[in-house]
């Protein structure tokens, strides 16, 4: 059989020959009633315009964090292991008080890390080297680690010199390694400087929440929030009301 030549009973521009246009035209859209519209919105149109929402919402709130309402941090504490406190929030209202002059968008970091937990342990040496903790309360077992690593500040960098004097019978020097073997011992230090504050005693240490008995205060950024630090120092120096 002659296939080619095969005569058909269709010409070549009938409508069958014709790519079909399954698009839905408005005429067929005002044909359909208020519950067909409304399924078929939800068929072709709702994922869409969630999606669309939820990122509008992002790229808002990421625009009123970092460019029109930023919050800052004015001081940042960490209280570590023993030395923890369990009034966080309280302290934290406290201290904004006690600083005075905050912006509306300033605010006062409290935390407390576990050391001896792992994870604890390294959200809160990334946030140190980040630049994220302005100063520590800890023990004194911590503060010689601390000192020994280079992680202190030394407070004469710090604090103006009448204020050192006048806490000089408290404050705690340690010694930073200078030199140390293959395996991380230590062969010779740094001479001795002052890198911490005892703070046993202090009343609003204890009035929040605060159980060891000899903590310490130290600074790791000195050029940080200095005036808040001053302020903070003096802050738990007190052993009164």
């Amino acid at each position: 059989m002659d296939v080619e030549h095969k005569k058909t009973a269709l010409s070549d521009d009938s409508e069958i020959y014709k790519s079909r246009d399954n698009s839905f035209g408005k005429k067929d859209l005002r044909s359909l009633s208020g519950k067909q519209r409304l399924e078929y919105f939800k068929d072709y149109y709702l994922l869409k315009v969630i999606v669309a929402l939820v990122v509008v919402i992002f790229a808002g709130a990421l625009l009123n964090a970092t460019v029109f309402n930023r919050a800052t941090c004015v001081l940042s504490i960490a209280f570590l292991d023993e030395s923890q406190i369990s009034e966080q929030q309280a302290l934290e209202e406290a201290l904004a008080e006690y600083l005075g002059g905050l912006e509306k968008n300033d605010y006062v970091s409290v935390e407390s890390f576990n050391t001896e937990d792992y994870q604890m342990n390294m959200a809160y040496m990334a946030k140190t080297a980040a630049g994220g903790i302005d100063a520590v309360v800890c023990t004194r077992d911590y503060f010689e680690k601390a000192a020994e690593r280079g992680m202190l500040i030394d407070l004469r960098e710090v604090l103006p010199e009448d204020m050192y004097a006048e806490l000089s019978d408290r404050m705690l020097e340690g010694k930073a390694i200078k030199d140390e073997d293959e395996e991380g011992n230590a062969l010779s230090y740094y001479d001795p400087c002052p890198y911490g504050i005892d703070i046993s005693g202090s009343a609003h240490f204890a009035e929040f929440g605060g159980m060891e008995s000899a903590p310490v205060f130290c600074v790791t950024q000195s050029d940080v929030n200095r005036e808040n630090l001053i302020k903070a120092i003096t802050y738990f120096s007190k052993t009164g009301k």
